[in-house]
C-alpha cells in the first residue's frame, strides 16, 4: 500500500511538472546567408535556467518553466544579441541573427584567459578562420600577411615550406631573437631558429618551425601588440605575442559534421631575369675582351638563343592536397578531429615540400564543474631544397656576393654551353669555367647539380596539451601539463661531379636534433559579476617550462660509390670532425592579472609577472614585468545617447615592462669549443663569461581607440604607440687578455614609435548579399638611441649594413654613385678612386669627406631594411552561393640590397650576366648607370645602384567560389563548395630583383617566388 502511495505522488509531480512546462522549437540561421548556426544559445530572459543550444542544423527544442508570454535572450559569437518575444500559440519560432561586424561584444582569447571585446584594454586584432580557408596558404604565417596593422611578414624566400620573418611594431634586437611569442592553445611555443639547424651547414635555407601547424586547423587568431596584452608573458613579450586557437566541436552540435576538402594547383615563377643568351653573350665576349670565345660574325649569329640555363633549372610545379575533418559534440563532450596531406613541387628542380598532419582537440565534462581535454598534433614534413656554399669551394670575393647554391650558378651559366651531350647524358664540359667548378676536363652542370645533390629537412613533431579545470562557484582552478618534442633530421649529399662536390670527391652529412620542451600551468581564476555595476576577473598562477636539446653531426667526403649517397657516408675516406651538444634551459614564473569593470563603462587590467631564467647568471635570473591597461565605453554615457551616427567609441590607455630572454642558453659563461690541431684534438675558448648579462627590457605604451558608425557598419581602430627597449644586448670589442676578442653586453638602446590605423567596412548587406572591405597601415620609426661606448659596428658579408646611433635598425652603408666619368670631362677635379685618377667610363662616387680620394670614410647611409609603412586591404562579395575574395598587401620605404645583380652585372670573366650590360659605357654610348666593361674588379664597398627600393604591392589571393546543395542528398550532403585561387598573381615594385621581400635585406639569390593557381572542392556532410 505504502508503494502504491508512493508510485501515485511520483506520477502525480510529474504531471503537474509537465503542465508547469513550455517547450519551444525552432531553428537560428544567418541573416545573410540562411546558414545554420551551431552553437547559438537561447535562455529566458531573467531565469537561472540553462536554456538550450542549437544543433548541427541550427535547430533546438527549449524546456522551461517560465510561462508565456516569454522572451529569449539569443546570443552567438560574433553576431549581436537578439532578444526574441514568444506568445502563445506560437511555440515553434525562426530566428536570423545579423553578424556583428565590429564584434566588440564577442568573447576574445588573451593571455591564460578570455575576455569580452568590450573590458579589453589592450591593442588586440583578431583574425578568423576563413581568412586562412581562402589564402590557401601552406603556412600560418604566409596566411597572416597583410591581415593585421603594424604586423610584418616576409618571407625569407620561395621555397615551399620556407620561413618568414615577422615582426609586430617593428625590430627591438640585434642580438636576441625579434620574433614574437606563439601560443597554441596554451601551449607557449617560440620559433627558435637554432631548433631548426643540426649544425650540419649545406643548407640555403631551414624549415619554417611553424610548418607544423595546419592553418586550416585554427578557430581564430589574436596578435598581441601592446604591453596590458603581452606583459602577463613577461619575459617572452617585447616582441608581441601570437595565440592560436584551434578547432573544436560546437557545443549542441550532436550530429558529427564531416568535411573534405581536396585542391590541386600549378606553379610557376612570378618574374624572371633578363640574361644574354648565346649569340648576345658571344657578342658581348668579342666587343669587349678580345674575343674569348674566338667566335666569327658568322658562327655568332648562327648560335641564336643557345641555352636557357634560368629555364632549365626551372619548372612548372604541381601541389597538391587532400584534408579531412570531423568535428562534433555530445551532452558532456566536445570532439575536433582532422588529417591533412600536403605535396607542394617547387620551381626549382628537385625541390619540394610535403607533410603529414593530424590534429584532435578533445573536452568532456566529467561532471559538474569538473572539466578535462588534450589538444594534440602530430605530423611529419620533408622540405627538399637547395645546397649552399662553403666557402673552400664556392668563389666568394670580397667584392660581391659570389655563388651562393646551385640555382645562382645556373644563371652565371655561359648560354653557349648546352645541358646535355647530343646522346642525352649530362654535358661536364665547359671550356669557360675556371677555379673552383671545373677540374681537368670537367666541369660543373648546374642541372646535374640540383637534380643529383640532397639537401632535405625531415621534421618529426609531436605537440600535446592535457588540462583539467574546476570550477567552484565564482572560482576556477585550472592545471595543464604540455609537451612539444621535434625531431629535426638533415641530410645533404653533393657527388664528386657537381659544383660543391668537385674538390673533394663528393661530400655528403647528416645531423639530428631533438628537442623536447615540457611546460607546466597552474591557474586560479576568480570572475564575479555584482549587480550588473561590478566585474572582477582576477587571475593568480605558476607556470613552468623546461627545455633540452641535443644533435649531432657527421660529414666525410672522398666516395668510391655514390649510389646510396646520405644513406653510405661510411664510404668516405675523408672524415670531417663530428659534433654534438646539449642545451638545456629553465624558465619558472609567476603570474598575476585582475581586471575590473565598472558600469560597463570603465576597465582596468592591471598585470604582473615574475620569471626566473636559467639563461642568465643568478644575481639576474629574476625579472619583473609590470603593465596596467585603462578603457572607456565612451558610447555608454548619457552625454553621447542622443548621437545617432556613433554606435560604440572605446578608449585606450596602457602602459608597462616586458622583456627579451630569448639568447644562447649559456651566454653568460664561459665556453669553449673543439677542434683538431696536428692530429690532436683541441679546445679554444669560445665565449668569456659575462655575470652581468640581463634581460633586454622594453618600456611600451600605447594609446588608441575603436570607432563604430553608421549602425557598426563602419568600424575604426586608431593606436599610437612608444617602445623603448633599454639594456640592448651588444658584442663588444674585448681585450685578447681575455681569451676572446668580443663579448655579449647590455649597451644599448633602441625606441620604435609608430601609428596604426585599421577600417572594416560593410558596404552591401541584404539576406543574400554581403560586400565587406577592410584597410589597414601602420607607420613606424625604427631608431638606435645608444650604444655605449661602442662606436659603428659594420655588418654582412660585403660589409654592407652598420648598427650607429640615430640610424634605425639594419642600416645600409655604402658609397653614393654619381655617374660615369664622361669623354672630355676634367678628371683632375675628380676625387682618386683606389689611388688612381678616373678615366672616361669609370664609376664616380660622392666625396663626401671633401679629402679628394674615394674609401671607407665616404661612405653614407643608404637606407634601411626597415620599411617606413606596411600596409594591407581585402574584399569579400558573396550573393547567394557565391562568393568573391581579394587580399593584398605591401610595404613602403624599405630597401634591399640586391646583390645578385651586383654579380651578374659584374664583367671581366666568361659568366653570362644581364642584359643591361649592353648598355655599358662606350665612348660612343654614354651611359650613365653601367662602367666600361673591363677586367677590372669592381671596387670593394657596396655603392646605391645595389641598395634598391624595395617597396611593394602584392596581390596576395584571389578567390572565387561557389557553394551549393544537392537535391535531394541534403539529408547526407550538406553542401558543396567549388572554388579556384590565385596565389602572388602580380607584384607592383621598383626593385629589380626576382622578389622585393628578402627577410634578410640582401638578396644574394634566394629562391624565387613563384605565381600558384589552385582548383579545389569541399564537401560537407
Amino acid at each position: 500500500m505504502k508503494k502504491r502511495f508512493t508510485s501515485i505522488i511520483i506520477v502525480w509531480l510529474t504531471a503537474i511538472i509537465a503542465t508547469a512546462q513550455t517547450v519551444i522549437t525552432g531553428r537560428i540561421t544567418d541573416a545573410r546567408t540562411g546558414e545554420p548556426l551551431i552553437g547559438a544559445t537561447l535562455v529566458p530572459k531573467s531565469s537561472n535556467e540553462l536554456g538550450a543550444v542549437t544543433n548541427i542544423d541550427g535547430q533546438f527544442t527549449l524546456t522551461t518553466r517560465v510561462k508565456l508570454p516569454l522572451t529569449l535572450d539569443v546570443q552567438f559569437i560574433g553576431y549581436r544579441s537578439q532578444e526574441v518575444d514568444v506568445y502563445d500559440g506560437a511555440e515553434s519560432v525562426d530566428i536570423e541573427l545579423v553578424e556583428n561586424t565590429n564584434r566588440l561584444n564577442e568573447v576574445v582569447v588573451v593571455g591564460y584567459g578570455t575576455q569580452k571585446r568590450t573590458q579589453l584594454t589592450g591593442s588586440v586584432v583578431t583574425v578568423k578562420a576563413d581568412i586562412f580557408e581562402t589564402s590557401q596558404a601552406a603556412t600560418l604565417d604566409g596566411a597572416l600577411s597583410g591581415q593585421v596593422a603594424g604586423l610584418n611578414v616576409t618571407a625569407s624566400s620561395g621555397q615551399p615550406g620556407a620561413d618568414s620573418q615577422l615582426r609586430i611594431r617593428g625590430g627591438n634586437s640585434v642580438n636576441a631573437s625579434n620574433e614574437p611569442l606563439y601560443v597554441i592553445d596554451g601551449f607557449i611555443y617560440f620559433k627558435d631558429a637554432s631548433n631548426s639547424s643540426t649544425g650540419l651547414g649545406g643548407f640555403a635555407s631551414g624549415l619554417n618551425p611553424l610548418a607544423t601547424i595546419n592553418p586550416n586547423d585554427i578557430e581564430s587568431v589574436e596578435v598581441l601588440k601592446d604591453v596590458s596584452a603581452t606583459a602577463i608573458y613577461g619575459s617572452r613579450g617585447a616582441n608581441g605575442v601570437i595565440l592560436i586557437t584551434t578547432k573544436q566541436g560546437k557545443a549542441g552540435a550532436k550530429r558529427a559534421h564531416i568535411s573534405y576538402t581536396y585542391n590541386i594547383g600549378v606553379s610557376n615563377i612570378s618574374k624572371k631575369l633578363d640574361l644574354l643568351n648565346a649569340s648576345e653573350w658571344a657578342q658581348f665576349q668579342k666587343d669587349y675582351f678580345s674575343n674569348k670565345g674566338g667566335y666569327t660574325d658568322a658562327e655568332i649569329a648562327a648560335l641564336g638563343g643557345g641555352t636557357d640555363w634560368q629555364d632549365a633549372v626551372l619548372r612548372t610545379a604541381i601541389g597538391q592536397s587532400h584534408e579531412l575533418s570531423i568535428t562534433g559534440a555530445g551532452d558532456k563532450s566536445r570532439y575536433a578531429f582532422s588529417a591533412n596531406y600536403t605535396d607542394q613541387d617547387g620551381i626549382v628542380l628537385n625541390t619540394g615540400f610535403q607533410r603529414y598532419n593530424f590534429h584532435t582537440n578533445l573536452e568532456w565534462e566529467l561532471r559538474e564543474g569538473l572539466r578535462f581535454g588534450v589538444n594534440a598534433t602530430y605530423g611529419r614534413s620533408k622540405q627538399q631544397g637547395l645546397t649552399t656554399t662553403e666557402e673552400q669551394v664556392f668563389n666568394s670575393s670580397p667584392y660581391s656576393a659570389g655563388i651562393t647554391n646551385s640555382f645562382v650558378y645556373a644563371l652565371l651559366m655561359p648560354p653557349v654551353i648546352s645541358v646535355y651531350n647530343a646522346d642525352g647524358s649530362y654535358n661536364f664540359t665547359n671550356p669557360y669555367e675556371y677555379a673552383y667548378f671545373a677540374i681537368g676536363d670537367h666541369a660543373a652542370n648546374p642541372v646535374y647539380d640540383l637534380k643529383e645533390s640532397v639537401a632535405e629537412n625531415i621534421n618529426n613533431y609531436l605537440l600535446s596539451n592535457i588540462w583539467a579545470s574546476y570550477r567552484i562557484g565564482d572560482l576556477t582552478l585550472k592545471a595543464s601539463v604540455g609537451l612539444s618534442s621535434e625531431k629535426l633530421t638533415q641530410n645533404y649529399f653533393s657527388g664528386a661531379y657537381t659544383s660543391l662536390g668537385l674538390a673533394t670527391q663528393g661530400i655528403g652529412g647528416t645531423g639530428n636534433r631533438q628537442t623536447d620542451i615540457w611546460q607546466q600551468e597552474y591557474t586560479a581564476t576568480y570572475a564575479k559579476d555584482i549587480n550588473d555595476h561590478h566585474y572582477i576577473d582576477a587571475l593568480v598562477g605558476f607556470t613552468r617550462q623546461t627545455s633540452t636539446s641535443t644533435y649531432s653531426n657527421i660529414r666525410t667526403n672522398h666516395y668510391t660509390n655514390e649510389s646510396l649517397k646520405q644513406y653510405n657516408l661510411g664510404d668516405g675516406s675523408g672524415t670531417y670532425t663530428p659534433q654534438t651538444g646539449i642545451s638545456e634551459s629553465t624558465l619558472n614564473s609567476l603570474i598575476a592579472r585582475v581586471n575590473y569593470t565598472l558600469l560597463n563603462r570603465y576597465n582596468a587590467t592591471a598585470t604582473l609577472r615574475a620569471d626566473n631564467s636559467s639563461r642568465f647568471s643568478k644575481d639576474y635570473r629574476w625579472g619583473w614585468f609590470p603593465s596596467l591597461g585603462l578603457s572607456w565605453n565612451v558610447d555608454k554615457e548619457g552625454f553621447l545617447a542622443n548621437v545617432k551616427s556613433i554606435d560604440y567609441l572605446k578608449v585606450r590607455l596602457s602602459g608597462g615592462i616586458v622583456g627579451n630572454q630569448e639568447i644562447p642558453d649559456y651566454a653568460f659563461t664561459t665556453s669553449y669549443a673543439t677542434g683538431s690541431y696536428a692530429g690532436s684534438s683541441s679546445y679554444s675558448k669560445e665565449n668569456a663569461s659575462n655575470d652581468h648579462l640581463k634581460w633586454e627590457t622594453t618600456a611600451s605604451y600605447n594609446l588608441g581607440f575603436d570607432l563604430g558608425l553608421l549602425k557598426n557598419r563602419l568600424n575604426i581602430v586608431f593606436d599610437a604607440y612608444y617602445k623603448k627597449t633599454s639594456d640592448l644586448l651588444l658584442v663588444v670589442p674585448v681585450g685578447f687578455a681575455s681569451g676572446v676578442t668580443s663579448q655579449l653586453q647590455n649597451v644599448g638602446n633602441v625606441v620604435n614609435k609608430g601609428v596604426e590605423l585599421s577600417v572594416n567596412a560593410t558596404l552591401l548587406q541584404r539576406r543574400k548579399l554581403q560586400w565587406t572591405v577592410s584597410a589597414n597601415a601602420a607607420y613606424n620609426k625604427n631608431e638606435i638611441t645608444d650604444m655605449g661606448t661602442t662606436n659603428d659596428v659594420i655588418l654582412g658579408s660585403d660589409k654592407q649594413q652598420i648598427l650607429r646611433r640615430g640610424e634605425s635598425l639594419g642600416a645600409f652603408y655604402g658609397l653614393q654613385f654619381a655617374g660615369i666619368v664622361q669623354q672630355g670631362e676634367d678628371v683632375s677635379k675628380l676625387p682618386s678612386v683606389n689611388g688612381q685618377i678616373p678615366k672616361p667610363g669609370d664609376l664616380k662616387f660622392a666625396d663626401t669627406d671633401g679629402n679628394g680620394r674615394i674609401d671607407g670614410n665616404d661612405r653614407v647611409i643608404l637606407g634601411s631594411t626597415q620599411p617606413k609603412i606596411v600596409y594591407g586591404f581585402s574584399s569579400q562579395f558573396s550573393y547567394r552561393g557565391f562568393d568573391v575574395s581579394a587580399s593584398f598587401s605591401g610595404s613602403y620605404g624599405n630597401k634591399v640590397y640586391n646583390a645578385l645583380e651586383r654579380r651578374l652585372e659584374q664583367t671581366g670573366d666568361s659568366y653570362n650576366v644581364l642584359t643591361t650590360v649592353l648598355d655599358s659605357w662606350t665612348p660612343a654610348n654614354g651611359s650613365q648607370t653601367l662602367p666600361l666593361a673591363t677586367n677590372a674588379r669592381p671596387f670593394s664597398y657596396i655603392d646605391s645602384r645595389y641598395v634598391q627600393n624595395a617597396s611593394y604591392l602584392k596581390l596576395r589571393n584571389l578567390t572565387i567560389g561557389y557553394k551549393f546543395k544537392v537535391t535531394g542528398l541534403q539529408s547526407v550532403v550538406e553542401s558543396i563548395r567549388l572554388y579556384a585561387t590565385a596565389s602572388n598573381l602580380f607584384t607592383i615594385t621598383p626593385y629589380k630583383g626576382y622578389d622585393p621581400e628578402v627577410s634578410s635585406g640582401t638578396d644574394s639569390g634566394v629562391y624565387p617566388a613563384s605565381r600558384t593557381f589552385t582548383f579545389g572542392v569541399n564537401i560537407s556532410l
